[in-house]
């Protein structure tokens, strides 16, 4: 099929789809997007957007899903293996365009990339509109500028108004909204100093000052190690970690890391393991997904703050 066609099959599809009640125009991170319909063709191009998608119960409106982190929780697993996954990574441009999606909707904004989809304003130039969720915008919130979970309930409201799901949006908002001030009020982490350990061997890829998994850490009171290190991630040196002397050792599972190869590199360095918290196995582990300023953001903050409440 040709590129013509593909983007005449595209309209004709638009036109069949429910329309909203008036055109809407969304600036993702400077690429304006408009919407005559609701969007019915969606492709997710992250496992947080997917997961979105799903806690608003949009699983009819999705064609393809992308580049899975960790495991969709059960609740929504059934709603999810109904959904073509359409690449295990990103995707290359052809499968995208072959899918005739409406709407391309990212978690990362990799996903945008020239070595993955290629940036959002050609896909909207093709006629098919972009959305990459807020915290991804970088000039709107910088590497030294702490994240806060504002972005979330923007997310949360845009595609509500975009997929006629407002009151969806708004329970899942308020839920959110009671859970974290929950977890804040009893203060679990209070007083202890945490490192958290996503990945690496040479160096320890970890949270940054000004990420989303510093403000997981920062939601439940510990004190990151590596507080003083600009941008969302960092990389530091071992001997950092050791001098530091971590209280709590937050450990991510992910299918690239498992939280099981992690403990053993600890256990195994002669230094690192005369660590009190390795020592004394106070580790917390949670998923990669769940330290993502997304729909399950929420559940790692209330998983961390019982894990710590439960250790010694």
């Amino acid at each position: 099929m040709t590129l013509k066609s593909l983007l005449l099959v595209s309209s004709l599809a638009v036109l069949a789809t429910p329309a909203l009640a008036v055109d809407r125009s969304i600036d993702s991170c400077g690429t304006v997007s408009t919407f005559e319909a609701i969007p019915t063709r969606v492709i997710t191009l992250n496992q947080q957007a997917t997961e979105l998608m799903l806690a608003l119960g949009l699983e009819g409106n999705l064609i393809g899903t992308a580049y899975m982190d960790d495991t969709i929780p059960e609740r929504w697993q059934a709603a999810y293996d109904g959904v073509k996954v359409i690449s295990d990574r990103y995707p290359a441009r052809e499968v995208v365009l072959a899918e005739n999606p409406d709407l391309l909707f990212a978690g990362f904004a990799s996903a945008f990339g020239e070595k993955a989809t290629g940036p959002q304003a050609e896909w909207n130039a093709l006629g098919i509109p972009t959305y990459l969720v807020k915290a991804e915008c970088r000039d709107q919130h910088p590497p030294t500028v702490k994240l806060t979970t504002a972005p979330l309930f923007t997310d949360l409201e845009r595609l509500g108004a975009l997929f006629s799901v407002e009151d969806r949006a708004e329970v899942i908002a308020d839920d959110i909204h009671t859970r974290l001030d929950a977890v804040a009020g009893a203060n679990p982490g209070a007083g202890r100093t945490a490192f958290l350990f996503d990945s690496g061997t040479e160096t320890a890829f970890s949270a940054g000052c000004c990420g989303a998994p510093a403000l997981l850490m920062e939601a439940v009171g510990l004190k990151n190690i590596s507080d003083g290190v600009e941008g969302r991630w960092a990389d530091l040196a071992w001997e950092a970690v050791a001098t530091a002397k971590p209280e709590v050792i937050v450990l991510i599972e992910a299918a690239w890391s498992s939280s099981a190869e992690k403990i053993e590199f600890l256990k195994a360095d002669p230094v690192l393991s005369e660590l009190d918290a390795v020592k004394n196995e106070r580790f917390v582990v949670i998923p990669f997904s769940a330290t993502l300023l997304g729909v399950r953001f929420v559940e790692g903050v209330e998983q961390l703050g019982a894990d710590l409440a439960a250790l010694k």
